[in-house]
């Protein structure tokens, strides 16, 4: 079966207009339609409804039935390309959270060889988006921080230290004289956030609904350092995992009181179906026993 007449295929069912995938894909309409009676003669069924100009494409049952197993196909397809590639490059491609990146991942380097080092290609953004580009193949693997468990059943997650949150204060700020703090008392403060695509953010909007306030969040980065340097110029407060080493001696960590409280966990992910090249294999191997796993 031909990839490309799959591919043609999902792009018809959400377009509807043969004229407009022939465009999307730079080949000719002509094309399209070849391409569609070779599935249907290969499937010995009618996929298209084909109306005048007028009228939208629509799927037939056989047609809607494929559309559920093309994106299943194409989706694996893409994973096998994805995987094959990195292991003729003899590269891991490990997604790296930047809080995982500073405050983990140094341990685990020291405990590998220069030559394994060399292999290890890592992509640092957020666990929200290392998990989407995980499950899409653009990773091999992930270190994630997470506060519900995975239970998707295409990954293994392997979970190797879990650490509470606080919220940062500067030491000049009235909270400061505090040890620990309800977030219902935070109400009227400024926060500093991690971005969207943190598990941070989720945890922030959870303790806010649980307490049926809204904090302002005033800002937003990426950096962990950003966000404590500028807790520590009274900036605003923020929320943190204690998997945050804090060295600032202008910033304070207050215990959180709330009952219902989520717990910052860390683990390290990979696709259940990967079938690692031999360099690859033993890079993940060394990880995993600098880890303790």
């Amino acid at each position: 079966m031909n990839m490309n007449d799959l591919k043609y295929y999902v792009s018809l069912s959400t377009e509807k207009n043969f004229s407009k995938v022939a465009q999307d894909y730079s080949v000719s309409q002509p094309t399209i339609s070849a391409a569609i009676k070779r599935l249907e003669a290969a499937f010995g069924s009618q996929l298209l409804v084909r109306g005048n100009p007028h009228q939208a494409i629509t799927l037939t049952t056989a047609g809607e039935q494929l559309l559920v197993n093309a994106n299943e196909i194409l989706y694996h397809y893409r994973l096998a390309v994805r995987e094959i590639e990195n292991s003729h490059r003899q590269q891991l491609v490990i997604g790296m959270p930047p809080i995982i990146e500073t405050n983990y991942f140094p341990m685990v380097a020291k405990q590998l060889p220069v030559s394994d080092l060399n292999h290890i290609q890592t992509v640092e953004e957020g666990s929200l988006s290392a998990l989407r580009d995980l499950k899409s193949g653009q990773l091999d693997v992930s270190f994630l921080g997470y506060v519900d468990d995975v239970t998707d059943s295409e990954l293994i997650v392997d979970e190797f230290d879990q650490q509470p949150f606080s919220i940062l204060v500067a030491k000049d700020s009235p909270l400061a004289k505090l040890t620990e703090v309800s977030f219902n008392q935070l109400k009227k403060e400024s926060f500093i956030l991690f971005k969207n695509n943190f598990v941070h953010d989720r945890v922030f909007h959870t303790l806010a609904q649980q307490n049926h306030i809204r904090p302002q969040v005033i800002f937003r980065s990426s950096e962990a350092q950003s966000i404590v340097n500028m807790v520590a110029d009274g900036i605003g407060v923020s929320l943190l995992t204690q998997a945050v080493k804090i060295n600032n001696p202008n910033v304070v960590a207050l215990r959180l009181t709330d009952e219902a409280q989520p717990v910052f966990k860390i683990g390290l992910a990979y696709r259940q179906s990967t079938v690692f090249g031999n360099d690859q294999q033993h890079i993940l191997t060394m990880i995993r026993d600098a880890l303790g796993l």
